[in-house]
């Protein structure tokens, strides 16, 4: 194989164009990937943001579905495609500012043809008026408690959330989000400047930072996205320990930094996905659960008070297809000592990416609804002892949020967001951990930002981005908006969580 046929050069040639604005020098290059390596996942995820139509978008995404079924960002493009392309229909227009839905609901034959030309007179002679939406649901909650979840989406047309003004711009200003409360923002940080690397060129390595980084990192030839469980101590000058033989992704570390909880991929059983739990040392490595009333477990976080976890999984009395690629998650607790179970929601929803605040009080998740006026992933807090949602998102589908993270004190979360065009171009944000605060992203760039989590003292970020070609690990001084550059590897190395 000559060396421009080479999957690689071509994928880092493809990313370099796709990051200058090049779409049409970008597809070029990533389809002779996928003509070259059909089951190449990542570049047919490239393929899908750069492809002008939501059927070419369509295509690509099936195949990284194919690829690899527990793909999430590609789940997510899929169902907002699926839910634009209903709306679309619902909405095709039969002439300038009449839907057929609308022109339908007046019914046929000769009263349609009156009420046809009263409608053109009217469109001809004035203009529609805006309408605004606000909706309250009320969410019953299934599980032993018979506690309720009460949950508040409120949208509205006329707006755009404060979420889309600060991924609009590089030093966003405040934009209130909906009708709430207006509160000053607790966030004690100057705005960041936007900091490209450019390919195969490294950052500084960070220097004076403790602790430990704990992630999954390897060549993903299986292609399914699970990689060897490591270890990365600030001492070693980044290098990937591997924890005994342990493979999985979404790590997180105990509140004493000696155990890691991870999602581990069960190909030959029907559970598909569970949890298991390893030391930081790479010895006791123990399922947790493969026994419980759950299939599909994955996304662990532990509670840093008690010796529990928070994850999702689907009920093991789901009646729903198991071959399929989207499947409604719902959140359950599970105490390690008491071995007591609890599910916290229970609804038609999607969730993903759990994360109990310092004090546990608070569960931070992503939360995604596939049809309806609210379609789209935000994220939302869940009191645990009222188990009521807040929303603290709600741009809906004009943006996707993943992967929240508490700060130390509690007081902020941090997450990633892409908007729906360009399903791999993640921001990071930062926020306080209020409804009303304002959004900040702290790191914005052409390239894939994604896992964010703070450092043990809250001065720090560490995040994956593929802005060298790989995801490497980088770390953002949230002070003087530097970014520094941990790893440097042609694997694919992703970050979980960050230990004292």
């Amino acid at each position: 194989m000559s060396e421009e046929q080479n999957p690689q050069d071509l994928m880092r040639q493809g990313i370099e164009a796709a990051r200058e604005g090049k779409k049409a020098e970008a597809k070029g290059f990533f389809q002779q990937v996928v003509d070259l390596d059909d089951k190449n996942e990542k570049a047919w995820m490239w393929l899908a943001s750069v492809v002008e139509t939501d059927e070419e978008r369509r295509v690509c995404l099936s195949n990284a579905l194919f690829i690899n079924p527990n793909n999430e960002r590609a789940q997510t493009a899929m169902a907002k495609l699926d839910v634009r392309s209903q709306q679309q229909k619902q909405d095709e227009e039969v002439m300038p500012g009449i839907s057929r839905r609308q022109l339908l609901t007046f019914g046929g034959g000769g009263i349609a043809v009156i009420v046809l030309i009263l409608i053109i007179f009217i469109v001809l002679t004035g203009s529609r008026n805006a309408q605004n939406a606000e909706a309250t649901r009320v969410i019953a909650d299934g599980n032993a408690t018979g506690a309720a979840i009460v949950a508040l989406a409120t949208s509205d047309s006329a707006n755009a959330t404060a979420t889309q003004a600060a991924l609009a711009t590089a030093t966003p200003t405040a934009t209130a989000t909906d009708a709430r409360a207006t509160l000053p923002p607790v966030l004690d940080m100057t705005t960041p400047t936007a900091t490209a690397a450019p390919t195969g060129t490294a950052l500084p390595y960070p220097i004076g930072m403790s602790g430990h980084l704990v992630g999954w990192s390897g060549g993903d030839v299986s292609q399914t996205g699970y990689l060897p469980i490591v270890a990365y101590n600030f001492t070693n000058q980044g290098e990937a320990v591997q924890l005994a033989n342990a493979q999985g992704r979404d790590t997180d570390l105990s509140g004493d930094g000696q155990r890691i909880a991870y999602t581990r991929y069960y190909s030959s059983t029907t559970y598909d996905t569970g949890i298991e739990e390893i030391g930081i040392d790479g010895t006791g490595g123990t399922p947790l659960t493969t026994t419980l009333d759950v299939i599909k477990a994955q996304m662990p976080n532990f509670c840093h008070t008690q010796n529990q976890i928070v994850f999702v999984a689907l009920p093991k009395d789901f009646q729903g297809d198991l071959s399929a690629t989207t499947f409604p998650y719902q959140v359950f607790a599970y105490n390690l000592d008491s071995k007591q179970l609890l599910r916290l929601t229970n609804d038609k929803a999607t969730y993903s990416s759990p994360a109990y605040s310092p004090d546990c009080t608070k569960i931070a998740v992503i939360r995604t609804e596939t049809g309806g006026t609210g379609a789209g992933a935000d994220v939302y807090l869940i009191d645990v002892a009222s188990l009521a949602e807040t929303a603290l998102t709600n741009d809906n589908a004009a943006y996707t949020e993943a992967s929240p993270h508490w700060s130390p004190d509690g007081t902020q979360l941090t997450y990633s967001a892409f908007p729906k065009d360009a399903p791999t171009n993640s921001d990071i944000i930062v926020r306080a951990a209020d409804p009303s605060s304002t959004p900040l992203v702290v790191v914005k760039n052409p390239a894939d930002d994604v896992y964010p989590v703070f450092s043990p003292d809250g001065k720090y970020l560490a995040f994956s981005s593929n802005r060298g070609g790989y995801y490497d690990i980088y770390i953002l001084d949230q002070q003087t908006s530097t970014i520094y550059q941990l790893t440097d590897s042609e694997a694919q190395d992703y970050v979980g969580a960050w230990g004292s």
